[in-house]
């Protein structure tokens, strides 16, 4: 998810070495919004396998390191690592408004079908049950809806302006899901089957709990990689006038 928004800031972005393959979109065009997302479209077919030259990353599969399902909380302790997610690259940017003059711009991002897998240790009370254990994890998620407001400012640095992203609200809307764990010790085959069927009979109830933590996890990402697309770039390439 957070490298479709890093490919939307690859075109808040533009300079001129940005390569012929990208549509550069004016501060002055009066669709600016538009012709971004045009550009966004017209690139897709590079998506799949990454940009290297604008270090934007493959989307099939589309890497992460870790998710930190529980930090904060005293009961609800879930670990992912080394997850892979399919389906990134089919993505639909369904709505994108740049407010040039304050700086904010407005995304949507839906994707159809994720597919996911990796690794999990948990030691959490899922629901009513006690459950402690690690494995492996594959995941099926449908309809999900990415919606983020990105806030930025121009910061002076040695008499020139810079852009530079200082806040980021990420709401995050999972249609529907299906999670299978599977653990090579069999003395836990009983507690992991238990475990997979309260979490596949109770999904709104686990993405209550899980939503706040994922959106927090993706938000961090995207406004890292945001500043270190934008942070060499002065304010006058980053938004040219003409």
């Amino acid at each position: 998810m957070y490298r479709v928004f890093s490919l939307v800031l690859v075109f808040l972005s533009v300079s001129a070495e940005i390569p012929d393959y990208i549509h550069i979109c004016k501060r002055s065009d009066p669709e600016v919004s538009k012709c971004i997302q045009q550009s966004v479209e017209f690139i897709r077919p590079r998506l799949r396998n990454g940009i290297a030259e604008l270090d934007v990353p493959g989307l099939e599969p589309l890497r992460v390191a870790d998710f930190d399902l529980g930090r904060g909380s005293p009961t609800f302790k879930a670990f992912l690592k080394n997850i892979d997610v399919y389906g990134a690259s089919d993505f639909r940017l369904a709505k994108l408004k740049a407010n040039i003059p304050n700086l904010t711009f407005r995304i949507q991002v839906i994707f159809s079908l994720l597919r996911l897998a990796g690794d999990f240790d948990i030691n959490a009370r899922i629901l009513v049950v006690p459950f402690k254990g690690e494995g492996k994890f594959y995941a099926n998620a449908t309809n999900c809806l990415a919606t983020t407001v990105l806030k930025a400012e121009s910061k002076k640095v040695d008499g020139e302006n810079y852009f530079q992203f200082t806040g980021l609200d990420l709401k995050l809307q999972i249609g529907d899901y299906n999670i299978r764990l599977e653990t090579p010790n069999p003395s836990d085959a009983t507690l992991i089957q238990a475990a997979n069927d309260i979490l596949n009979q109770n999904r709104q109830d686990f993405l209550e709990i899980a939503t706040p933590f994922i959106e927090r996890r993706v938000s961090s990402i995207i406004l890292e990689i945001a500043n270190k697309i934008t942070k060499k770039f002065k304010y006058d390439e980053v938004f040219p006038e003409k």
